[in-house]
């Protein structure tokens, strides 16, 4: 009888190592499989080989379970209850064989839930790393040796699956962008980093939805030099700014000509006098780009090209406006400041959160995502799009600067296509956020 005992005892632990690697190798994502074989882990390749199928391997570990569970039923039901049987007699007690296989099933089947079962799974849950890494190898072998059973399995699944009209084979959902900033809220929540972080990870994924016309400062708005006025306060005007990149043109600012360093100027200054200095040898080349060119692409060309500043063209091929490094650094960071902005304007932009939305969205949909009220009497269902067209009383054209202000929150029209407004910026206060 002992002999007996150990065997089921033995047969429970089968059981609770494979439905611990189950649970330890669905817990691995794909992100932390890469992250282990970079660090060349040990295991790592028969990790990755086992969750290359699967359906494989999760079949594999099954069929290894049911035969655990089958044997450990067997051998009780077949041997024990009879001896059970018998010492109840002896006590005067009377039992049938088939009530006692039953019970001993039904204890039986309580053992294996809690040490077969649950307990494996949780402590796989908890260490589901070092778990999978240790299970892997035994479970590659396993696989080869159930090869036949599993390749049954998977047969028969496919065809009842084909007769209920599902395919062959689904494949595996891929991980959106909607998934990731899920992830990035749902991180925040837990405390894995503050606010000022969750924001700048959610503005992140915004660059491809801003266009370089979005963030630029237009042409008339920039401090810049004409090479058909290089007088001396022209020039020393332009100079002792507060900037450290000037514009160029010749006679109208849309006809840009490149860049000033001033820099460049102010290395020479130890050598010659401001008004001997000759300006054209130091105009940088222009980067020139279309108002429509997204914000992460612009970003890339930036950085490849060592170029802090770029200039917006319109259709026509006329420059009505720049983008600076700093431009897109504010769209993930917010507003940057330096020794000569204003501290009333400083106080005053800091309190402000943007979010970059659909005009699709419900107000409901708006409120609760940025979670207060923008202080609009219009139903929660609303389209965002149309109570800017109401307040409007127009459709504005796409590059039109339109805003909307509401007792919470202001709207500015970023993009308008096929007849609606399909993009807005929504600008709040931080204390009302």
């Amino acid at each position: 009888m002992i002999g007996i005992v150990l065997l089921i005892i033995g047969l429970t632990g089968v059981n609770g190592f494979f439905a611990a690697s189950e649970m330890a190798l669905v817990s691995i994502s794909p992100s932390q499989l890469y992250k282990m074989k970079r660090q060349g882990v040990k295991h790592i390749d028969s990790l990755e080989l086992v969750t290359k199928d699967s359906t494989r391997y999760l079949s594999t570990i099954q069929v290894a379970i049911t035969f655990a569970g089958f044997l450990s039923s067997a051998f009780a039901g077949s041997s024990l209850s009879g001896r059970f049987v018998t010492w109840f007699s002896t006590l005067g007690i009377t039992v049938s064989n088939e009530v006692m296989v039953v019970v001993i099933t039904l204890i039986l089947s309580y053992f294996i839930l809690v040490f077969g079962e649950l307990v494996p799974k949780r402590i796989a849950l908890a260490k589901s790393k070092s778990f999978a890494l240790f299970s892997a190898p035994i479970i590659k072998y396993v696989m080869m040796l159930l090869r036949p059973f599993v390749w049954l399995l998977s047969l028969s699944t496919s065809f009842v699956l084909r007769l209920f009209g599902f395919a062959k084979k689904t494949s595996t959902t891929p991980i959106t962008e909607a998934d990731v900033k899920e992830m990035i809220v749902y991180g925040h929540i837990k405390g894995l980093y503050p606010s000022e972080e969750k924001v700048m990870l959610e503005r992140i994924f915004q660059l491809d939805d801003l266009t370089a016309g979005m963030i630029m400062t237009p042409m008339q708005e920039i401090v810049s030099l004409d090479l058909d006025d290089l007088s001396d306060e022209a020039v020393s005007t332009v100079v002792s700014s507060r900037f450290s990149r000037i514009p160029v043109f010749k006679g109208n600012k849309t006809a840009i000509q490149g860049y000033l360093l001033v820099k460049d100027i102010l290395l020479r200054l130890d050598d010659q006098k401001l008004e001997e200095i000759e300006l054209k040898p130091h105009i940088r080349q222009p980067l020139i780009i279309d108002k429509n060119v997204t914000i992460n692409i612009l970003l890339s060309q930036m950085r490849d090209l060592s170029i802090h500043m770029a200039f917006i063209v319109n259709k026509d091929g006329l420059t009505i406006g720049i983008v600076t490094l700093e431009d897109i650094m504010e769209e993930i960071v917010g507003n940057i400041y330096d020794e000569h902005d204003d501290d009333h304007l400083k106080e005053t932009y800091q309190e402000r959160l943007t979010y970059i939305i659909e005009g699709s969205m419900t107000l409901g949909e708006v409120e609760h995502k940025i979670g207060h009220t923008i202080g609009v009497s219009s139903p929660k269902t609303s389209r965002i799009s149309q109570l800017i067209k109401d307040s409007l009383g127009f459709l504005p054209e796409q590059g039109e600067t339109a805003k909307v202000q509401f007792p919470h929150g202001t709207f500015e029209v970023l993009r308008v296509q096929n007849m609606d407004i399909t993009q807005v910026r929504l600008i709040v206060q931080s204390s009302e956020a």
